[in-house]
C-alpha cells in the first residue's frame, strides 16, 4: 500500500501543465518567433539599404562618364534583385509584419530604377534611388518598433502589474535595448544615408568635371544635414559606449571615422563645390565615402547582433518572471 501511495504522490507532482499554462506557452512561442522573423527582416533591410546606396553612387558615376564602375555595377544590380525577391519570400511568411502593399511598392520602385536606367536623367536616377532608400528605412523603423517592449510585458494580462518587467532583476537589458534600437535602426542609418547622398552627388559631379548650380545646392544642403546629425550621433555614440561598455567594440572606432568624415566633407567643399573645371578624382571620393558608410553600417550590424542576443535571453527572462 505504501508503494502505491508513493506512486500516486509522484504522479500528482509531475502533472501536465494546465490549459492556461499551455496557452501562455503558446503565446510566448508565437511572439518569440514573430520577433525572430522581425530581426531577420531587419538584417535583410540593412543589407538592401547598403546595396541600393552603392548602386546609386555607381550609377551616377557611370552617368557622369566614369566607366570604371561598370563591372561591379552590373553584378550589384543582379544582387539587389535577388535580395528583394528573398526579402519578399521571407516577408510573405509573416504578412502582418510587412504588408503586401509595402512589398509591392519596393519591387515597383526597384523596377523603375533598374529598367533602362541609362536613359533616365541624372536627377531622376538620384531621386528614385533616394525614394526607395527612404521606403527601406521606414520599414526598418517600423519593424524595430516590434522589439521595443520586453516580451513578458507584452504578454502580461490586464490584471498583472507590468512594472515588474522593467526591474533590473527580471529584464536587465530593457533600457539598453531601447537605446540600441534607436541608435541602430534610426540614427545611424539616417546619417549613413546622408553620407550616401554626398557620395552619389560628389561622384557624379567629379566624373562629369563640373558642378552646376542645382547639384551644388543639393550637395551643400546634405553636407549641412550631415554635420548637424553627425554631431547628434557623436553624443549618442559616447553615451552608448558608456551604457554598453565592452558589448560594442566598434563604437570606440567611430571617433577616428569622424575625422575621416570631416576630411570627406572638406574635400567635397573645396574640390567639388567650386566654379569651373573640377579635377577631383571621382573614384577616390567614392571609395573614401564608402569606407565611412561601411563602418557606420557595420556598427548597425553589431547593434542588431546585440539585440538578437538579448532576444534569445527572453526565454530565461520569461521563465523567471513567470515563476
Amino acid at each position: 500500500m505504501k508503494s502505491i501511495g508513493t506512486t500516486m504522490k509522484h504522479s500528482n507532482d509531475q502533472s501536465a501543465p494546465s490549459v492556461v499554462d499551455k496557452k501562455s506557452i503558446q503565446a510566448f512561442t508565437s511572439l518569440f518567433h514573430q520577433r525572430s522573423d522581425a530581426l531577420n527582416l531587419i538584417k535583410q533591410l540593412i543589407h538592401l539599404v547598403k546595396a541600393v546606396q552603392r548602386h546609386r553612387g555607381m550609377s551616377m558615376g557611370l552617368l557622369g562618364g566614369n566607366a570604371l564602375f561598370r563591372e561591379e555595377f552590373t553584378r550589384l544590380q543582379r544582387q539587389i534583385s535577388e535580395r528583394l525577391h528573398l526579402f519578399a519570400s521571407f516577408a510573405a511568411r509573416v504578412q502582418h509584419l510587412v504588408p503586401v502593399r509595402e512589398q509591392e511598392n519596393l519591387q515597383s520602385a526597384w523596377v523603375t530604377i533598374s529598367h533602362d536606367w541609362q536613359e533616365d536623367s541624372v536627377i531622376d536616377n538620384y531621386e528614385l534611388h533616394c525614394h526607395l532608400i527612404e521606403q527601406l528605412l521606414a520599414l526598418l523603423a517600423l519593424l524595430a518598433k516590434q522589439l521595443e517592449q520586453p516580451m513578458a510585458a507584452v504578454l502580461a494580462s490586464a490584471n498583472e502589474p507590468t512594472q515588474i518587467y522593467a526591474t533590473s532583476a527580471v529584464y536587465p537589458n530593457r533600457f539598453k535595448q531601447l537605446e540600441v534600437l534607436h541608435f541602430s535602426t534610426r540614427l545611424m542609418p539616417s546619417v549613413a544615408e546622408q553620407i550616401g547622398r554626398i557620395r552619389a552627388l560628389a561622384t557624379y559631379t567629379a566624373a562629369l568635371g563640373y558642378c552646376d548650380i542645382d547639384y551644388a545646392s543639393k550637395l551643400r544642403y546634405v553636407i549641412q544635414c550631415t554635420r548637424v546629425n553627425n554631431e547628434k550621433l557623436r553624443h549618442q555614440a559616447k553615451r552608448m559606449e558608456g551604457i554598453l561598455e565592452k558589448d560594442s567594440p566598434l563604437l570606440s572606432q567611430l571617433k577616428s571615422y569622424e575625422i575621416k568624415l570631416t576630411f570627406l566633407l572638406n574635400m567635397v567643399e573645396q574640390d567639388v563645390l567650386k566654379e569651373g573645371k573640377i579635377n577631383a578624382d571621382s573614384n577616390r571620393l567614392f571609395e573614401l565615402a564608402t569606407d565611412i558608410i561601411d563602418m557606420y553600417l557595420n556598427s548597425v550590424d553589431e547593434g542588431i547582433i546585440l539585440i538578437e542576443r538579448w532576444h534569445n535571453d527572453e526565454i530565461e527572462n520569461w521563465i523567471i518572471s513567470s515563476s
